[in-house]
């Protein structure tokens, strides 16, 4: 009877963050976007691929941070995230990046964009737990507009990327059930 409680395998969990990410990004990205269309003003040569690294870290610290039984190594995860990020910029560069080259330079940056990323979302139970909504969701809409441009983000900023920012912020609970349904498959 053992096979009842068998883990999911890493590749498994993986591939669940991966379809819960890519399905957060399709629902927001501009030209896919649906109800939760927001105008993102995509400037950067490689707006689309760091837009794609910001849905895969809020997938990968909300998995992490209702994972109460640890059954979930990070650092596979994490690695696994940027395994397909890495893919997916090679693969399907000209869906991602402006230029050839852009997709070469954000390729180099992926970890260490995805790592800041995710370096932002660590506070995010400790905010959720204080009741702290409005702040975190200043935090993630400052994220978002991080993979529109480099220029500092503004009020208004916060307000055109606020709609999306609460939406993800309240969804991330339904992200990790969708993550928990993948598994069960």
């Amino acid at each position: 009877m053992s096979w009842f409680n068998r883990k999911p395998t890493k590749e498994k969990q993986i591939e669940a963050a991966v379809t819960v990410a890519t399905n957060l990004y399709f629902h927001t990205v501009p030209g896919t976007a649906d109800e939760w269309s927001v105008p993102l003003q995509f400037s950067l040569p490689d707006s689309r691929y760091k837009y794609l690294l910001f849905c895969l870290s809020a997938t990968v610290i909300t998995v992490l941070a209702h994972d109460e039984k640890k059954d979930i190594e990070p650092e596979e995860l994490i690695n696994g995230c940027l395994k397909f990020a890495i893919w997916t910029a090679t693969e399907h560069a000209q869906e991602y990046f402006a230029s050839p080259a852009s997709s070469q330079d954000a390729i180099h940056s992926a970890r260490a964009y995805f790592m800041a990323f995710l370096t932002e979302w660590s506070n995010w139970p400790a905010l959720e737990v204080e009741g702290n909504g409005d702040e975190f969701n200043d935090q993630i809409c400052s994220m978002i507009h991080s993979t529109e441009s480099n220029v500092p983000t503004s009020q208004a900023d916060i307000e055109r990327i606020g709609k999306l920012a609460l939406q993800i912020n309240r969804r991330m609970p339904t992200m990790r059930l969708a993550f928990v349904e993948l598994l069960k498959r």
